[in-house]
């Protein structure tokens, strides 16, 4: 059994109370990790280890500990295979893989590949997991065909079960000093393992250590591996636009410059840098190739002036460009001295006029 780590500084719920994901939740095929008042926890031995909760994570929370879809990717592509499948004793389910992982195995191998949904009709956990691998397969199959790519990716049920290469080291190997870091290894898992047999639930708690990791912004890997995938991608004629619903992993934005009060909360919660600012918060920029769609951002938006663009374009993933959302007017208050955004009228920050306003009525002053 694999063990399910949780990076609680990874998770959107960490910095922002009002964040409404619950995508780990809707994922666990086994219903065991729970979302309590923006608190996550699971029963370590009640996860099956799937790892569909790690993929479907828009910030990577999740991971297991023999496990890393990356390295699978490189892997596939290596070893040229069409066909992925939990068979072959290494990817514990074709859930674990996230539609952005999907997209860069097809374009790095530049194969069609196969998601082997045999498996699924024995499997306990298919009942959930494979509705997500064939939703996954055709967000995958969609997006390629929009960038008018040569490859593919499918859920069908294989015709012959893949080769399964053993894992075995030989006597050799374990006297080498790499054979040595291979059996630390294997006794770190079998560790895990047996620390994963803990029958309680476990509520993650903010640490420390978590509030300082917030503040470093930082993509999913899978976000690198596609980017560097899209290097191998024939670039279309024509930059498709495809509806917003139809892209699970990225967004663009729109942003109401009447009514943006330039509260700079949207950028701050970004939990990768999608959202940016220049030194005098005088700008709002955007990165599409930074964003994975965690909603964070509209959750924080007050005035409900940040919303959605009802398209994306795949013109992002070619000609990436970084576009301003809006500009302000910086003026630096009479009364403190500090900038602020300034909407005409008198140069008060909107602190200084409330503070006035208090006073005004302490003192029954009009």
């Amino acid at each position: 059994m694999s063990l399910l780590t949780f990076d609680i500084a990874k998770c959107v719920h960490t910095s922002n109370k009002a964040a409404i994901c619950d995508a780990c939740v809707e994922a666990c095929p086994v219903e065991t990790i729970r979302l309590d008042e923006g608190r996550i926890s699971f029963v370590p031995a009640e996860c099956v280890g799937c790892g569909g909760c790690g993929a479907v994570c828009p910030t990577a929370a999740y991971t297991l500990d023999d496990f890393n879809p990356i390295n699978y990717v490189f892997r596939t592509v290596k070893e040229e295979r069409d066909v992925l499948s939990c068979r072959d004793g290494i990817l514990p389910c074709i859930a674990a893989l996230a539609t952005e992982e999907l997209i860069a195995a097809a374009l790095l191998s530049q194969r069609s590949l196969t998601l082997d949904t045999g498996p699924c009709a024995e499997c306990p956990i298919a009942g959930v997991n494979l509705a997500i691998i064939e939703e996954r397969a055709e967000e995958a199959a969609f997006v390629l065909e929009a960038m008018e790519q040569e490859v593919t990716v499918r859920a069908e049920a294989a015709g012959e079960e893949p080769d399964v290469r053993s894992e075995e080291i030989s006597r050799r190997e374990l006297l080498s000093k790499d054979g040595v870091k291979t059996v630390l290894a294997m006794k770190q898992r079998f560790d895990n393992r047996v620390e994963a047999a803990d029958d309680a639930r476990r509520h993650h708690e903010v640490t420390a250590e978590a509030v300082k990791a917030i503040t470093q912004k930082t993509l999913p890997d899978r976000r690198s591996l596609l980017m560097m995938a899209m290097k191998r991608a024939k670039v279309p004629e024509t930059f498709h636009t495809i509806a917003a619903e139809d892209i699970s992993f990225t967004s663009q934005k729109k942003l109401d410059e009447a009514t943006c009060t330039a509260c700079q909360m949207c950028y701050r919660i970004c939990p990768t840098g999608a959202l940016s600012s220049d030194a005098r918060n005088a700008v709002i920029n955007f990165n599409p190739l930074s964003c994975v769609k965690c909603h964070s951002c509209h959750d924080v938006c007050e005035p409900d002036a940040l919303t959605l663009s009802p398209v994306f374009s795949l013109a992002n993933f070619f000609d990436p460009k970084i576009e301003t959302l809006v500009r302000f007017t910086i003026r630096r208050c009479d009364e403190c001295g500090n900038f602020f955004t300034y909407h005409g009228g008198e140069t008060m920050c909107e602190r200084c006029k409330t503070e006035e306003e208090e006073a005004r009525a302490l003192w029954g002053v009009k």
